[in-house]
């Protein structure tokens, strides 16, 4: 009698490989209880750095970004504090379709503060998240594990009509992660770009996680740029931009009606330089460097602007930089006719085609366009901020982080 026991066909450890990477991140958490092989090839930095690589190609070529794009938004979990429960922070995120939703919570630890929280950036699947005032974290949420850096020591405890944007990037030269923060107190009736206000009132820093501490850079690494709106990064190419504002400081119009000094401004694109640590501008169209004001986004892997054209209130056109850093570059996508948005910041694209575009109102709802049939599709009421990110396995410095 023939033993069909004897042999068993086994794939070729490449093509395990391969499938292996095609898989989700959370998928993979489960599948290292397969065996101890599964277990140290998933476990290491290169699987990590090559899965993550193939999801943000997939992501740039506009390829099933609503199955590799994570929504979230970050609120405080209030628990029984006599029973010994301090509270912890709940994770609310979905795919960008809306579908996959789930609710995650992190104990960040008894001694974390938790009185205010909020997502400052996301880079490789990492959120940059602050917790009270002085509690900053790195957290991974597929793997639900995180890492406490040092404080922001030099950070302006500003009141709430601060302003202030921020990000999380990854410099790839020398293999490590950055979290910058920029922010200016606006109280005191120096809200307006158009006005003067000392230099003092901008605070600029920037986390170096190799160094595990915080730069805070000069009053004049920022000038002549002011803060429109308080916002987190758009990602491009691994490199955080902003819209802010750049004032002409010889231009002067009239006083205002305060009596006070108005200044000329136009609205533009600025990163900082991930290796010099400097800040820099990305070229704009020409019919762009008047003050037209505009919301950046990101479709297709390309830096995207939204805005209403000039003389229309139910408008909004979406531009794209089809080569980036390449001024001319600029194209127009498409154009929303919807006299309810004012402002919206696109996300992704929606499916394999380009029909379906996800899109940020300023309040925080999300919503689906189909530009197709001209339908709209409200994903989301909360008046939150959402922050998008990828699933990833990324651990930088991984003997320091601890799974919540």
């Amino acid at each position: 009698m023939e033993n069909t026991n004897s042999y068993q066909p086994r794939l070729p450890d490449a093509i395990v490989d391969d499938i292996l990477l095609c898989l989700p991140a959370k998928s993979l958490l489960r599948f290292k209880l397969v065996s101890k092989p599964w277990n140290s090839l998933i476990s290491t930095p290169n699987f990590a750095e090559s899965h993550l690589n193939r999801t943000n190609t997939i992501i740039s070529q506009g390829k099933r970004s609503a199955n590799l794009l994570r929504l979230g938004q970050m609120s405080i979990l209030e628990r029984d504090r006599r029973q010994g429960h301090p509270p912890s922070l709940s994770l609310d995120s979905m795919d960008a379709d809306g579908s996959n939703r789930e609710v995650v919570t992190i104990d960040l630890g008894r001694d974390t503060n938790y009185s205010r929280d909020s997502i400052l950036g996301s880079c490789n699947g990492l959120l940059l998240v602050q917790s009270g005032r002085e509690d900053y974290f790195l957290l991974n949420p597929s793997t639900r594990k995180y890492k406490k850096i040092a404080p922001l020591r030099h950070f302006l405890h500003l009141n709430d009509e601060a302003r202030f944007i921020s990000g999380l990037a990854y410099e790839s030269t020398s293999r490590n992660y950055k979290g910058i923060i920029v922010s200016h107190d606006i109280s005191g009736g120096t809200s307006s770009p158009h006005r003067a206000y000392p230099m003092q009132y901008v605070s600029f820093n920037i986390y170096d996680d190799n160094l595990q501490n915080w730069k805070s850079k000069g009053y004049g690494e920022f000038h002549p740029y002011r803060l429109c709106s308080s916002d987190s990064a758009v990602m491009v190419n691994g490199i955080p931009h902003w819209c802010v504002c750049r004032r002409h400081e010889g231009a002067r119009d009239e006083n205002d009606e305060f009596g006070q000094i108005r200044f000329r401004v136009n609205y533009v694109i600025v990163y900082v330089d991930l290796k010099t640590e400097k800040v820099k501008e990305v070229g704009l169209p020409e019919w762009a460097l008047t003050e037209v004001k505009f919301n950046l986004g990101v479709l297709g892997g390309c830096l995207c602007m939204s805005l209403h054209p000039q003389g229309s209130s139910t408008s909004i056109q979406v531009w794209a930089m089809k080569v980036y850093g390449i001024a001319e570059s600029w194209t127009k996508l498409f154009v929303i006719e919807s006299s309810f948005f004012r402002e919206l910041r696109p996300l992704c694209f929606i499916g394999t085609g380009k029909n379906q575009v996800l899109m940020q109102e300023s309040g925080g709802r999300l919503t689906i366009f189909n530009l197709k049939e001209e339908t709209e599709q409200m994903l989301a009421f909360f008046q939150s901020v959402w922050t998008y990110h990828v699933e990833s396995l990324v651990l930088p410095g991984r003997r320091s982080w601890k799974r919540s």
